[in-house]
């Protein structure tokens, strides 16, 4: 009898079994106690629906329950995992001050990937510093207030960012047994903590090749479309001449280090400036005409992208790009009063409508198979508004009424949900995570230090399209926008953060959408862990019954059967 209720308790383990570990973090006062102190954080993590729950005590400030989730979400993006499978329940316990700040953000996105990857994190080892995109770590405050309490707390290694420009380190008096390590990453923390080596970048991108030679086509119509402006322009107005020649003459770079995107983009904007050149010296009826022209050639084309099938994700990506520029040069066209003709917004909308038609091309790409249907649409739609509501109302904590464009595109995005258009819910809320993004690096980056973190974010794009790149898969959004990016880093900053965030966030796509297979079983293998031990302990039981019963057993066997 004791050894059947010892299997029964061994069959209901592992319905009760969890994943835990905890990581300790380090503290300051408020604005009148600047001593650094230490907290304990501590995770459980069972088999759920992707809810977060956060226990502390003393009572944590806002910010930290917000970069938690934040952190979640970071490590779960880190190990390429779906989280929506699982529960997290988060426990902060600290003897004095309130825990607060997002400079716990790091420690908890490794002791999230710790306990969902069962990494064993070394106990002397100890880190602050925010989280960023791209799993970047960035500086924050009371450095070395929290080094200090560290030292006393008897950490040997203890983990700073590697940005970190407002402390002279070599002031900072420490024992031979204690090291401070700086990091730029992740990975090299993750490697600190655990020994594990994450990181490997060396290999070098092999660009599709379909991609490049279907970018450069498109790049050369952009550029072809401008010189045909250009020869029928009668109006002159130098500086905006002058603006024009520039952009030709940075596509022209573009085109020799084979950067089409690039090329393709400043082909655009000099288009515009032509065209709008073109437009200053038309009269309000010749306007009219052109106005009623582009409202025709714009609704018929949107007709014709609404009934394309997409069955790949090039095809997703190339909706979601020509969808843009056709609601974007509709919005243009919207604000005209057709009474009083605006040239520039008539020429803009113009030349917006013709970069969708020639982006559409991109439809003639074959790309991977994946599930496409409105449902599984709608839910990567609420998925991704959900992960910019959160990023928005981190970033707001610190930067308030800065966001209001943002929190804008997210309610458009709820909009275009509501009217069933879910590849457009998922773009706009994609960029207006990317565009919080891009405030809280600029928030937490000195000037002096932009550009190397935008390298840094550079190695984090590279490592996310080579691992699109081993499983066959090319993201044509994550890729555009990371060698615009490069391209812009030389003289414009502040736009190669924008589309280096752009790339981070657009990069992954298919993480939401499985590849398709002609039969598609989803096993979950805690599950299946589950039922082949169960399947074990009552066959164990029979056995048993069999071993301890034999005469009893042999009664059953010699029942008559049922008559037939």
């Amino acid at each position: 009898m004791k050894l059947i209720k010892f299997l029964l308790i061994m069959l209901l383990l592992p319905i009760v079994q969890a994943k835990t570990d905890s990581i300790t973090l380090l503290t300051i006062g408020g604005v009148n106690d600047l001593k650094g102190g230490t907290a304990d954080i501590f995770l459980e993590i069972k088999p759920g629906k992707g809810a977060i729950f956060i226990d502390s005590f003393p009572l944590t400030k806002l910010d930290t329950q917000i970069s938690t989730r934040f952190a979640n979400q970071v490590a779960c993006d880190f190990l390429k995992k779906d989280c929506y499978k699982y529960d997290f329940f988060y426990t902060i316990r600290a003897k004095a001050s309130m825990v607060g700040g997002p400079s716990a953000g790091a420690a908890i996105t490794i002791l999230t990937i710790g306990v969902l990857s069962n990494l064993e994190l070394g106990e002397n080892t100890v880190i602050t510093g925010t989280i960023n995109s791209g799993g970047l770590i960035g500086p924050v405050a009371g450095l070395e207030q929290k080094i200090n309490a560290a030292i006393d707390k008897g950490f040997t290694k203890i983990i700073v960012p590697k940005w970190q420009s407002d402390i002279n380190f070599s002031d900072i008096k420490v024992d031979k047994k204690t090291k401070i390590v700086k990091v730029k990453n992740l990975e090299e923390a993750l490697y600190h903590f655990s020994g594990k080596q994450f990181s490997n970048n060396d290999a070098e991108l092999a660009i599709s090749k379909d991609y490049s030679l279907k970018m450069e086509e498109i790049a050369n119509i952009l550029c072809e479309r401008n010189q045909i402006i250009k020869k029928n322009m009668t109006a002159s107005n130098e500086s905006l001449f002058i603006f024009a020649d520039n952009f030709l003459n940075l596509s022209k770079d573009s085109d020799s280090e084979r950067n089409y995107y690039s090329k393709a983009s400043y082909c655009f904007s000099a288009s515009l400036k032509f065209r709008t050149l073109e437009y200053t010296n038309k009269s309000q009826e010749e306007l009219k005409k052109i106005f009623n022209e582009t409202i025709l050639e714009l609704e018929s084309f949107n007709s014709l992208i609404n009934e394309i099938e997409i069955i790949s994700l090039n095809d997703l990506e190339t909706f979601m790009i020509v969808k843009e520029r056709l609601i974007d040069a509709k919005n243009y066209v919207d604000d005209i009063n057709v009474e009083n003709i605006s040239y520039s917004l008539l020429a803009y909308a113009k030349e917006r409508l013709f970069s969708a038609v020639a982006w559409s091309k991109f439809f003639d790409l074959e790309g991977q198979k994946i599930e496409l249907n409105d449902e599984h649409l709608r839910n990567v739609c609420l998925r991704k508004t959900a992960e910019a509501e959160e990023r928005i109302n981190y970033a707001e904590l610190y930067l308030p009424g800065f966001l209001e464009s943002v929190k804008k595109e997210v309610l458009e995005a709820f909009d275009n949900y509501n009217q069933e258009e879910f590849a457009i819910c998922i773009f706009k809320a994609s960029k207006a995570k990317a565009e919080a993004n891009i405030l809280l690096t600029a928030l937490t980056t000195h000037q002096d230090d932009l550009e190397n973190v935008l390298e840094e974010k550079f190695e984090a794009i590279k490592k996310i399209l080579l691992e699109q790149e081993k499983k066959n898969v090319f993201p044509l959004l994550g890729y555009s926008y990371y060698e615009y990016a490069k391209t812009l880093i030389e003289y414009d900053t502040s736009s190669s953060l924008t589309f280096a965030e752009y790339a981070l966030e657009l990069g992954r796509l298919d993480l939401y959408f499985p590849k398709k297979r002609t039969v598609w079983i989803n096993f979950d293998i805690e599950s299946l862990k589950l039922f082949f031990f169960g399947l074990i302990i009552g066959a164990s039981l029979v056995i048993l019954f069999k071993l301890k019963n034999p005469g009893r057993f042999q009664e059953y066997r010699n029942l008559p059967g049922k008559k037939r």
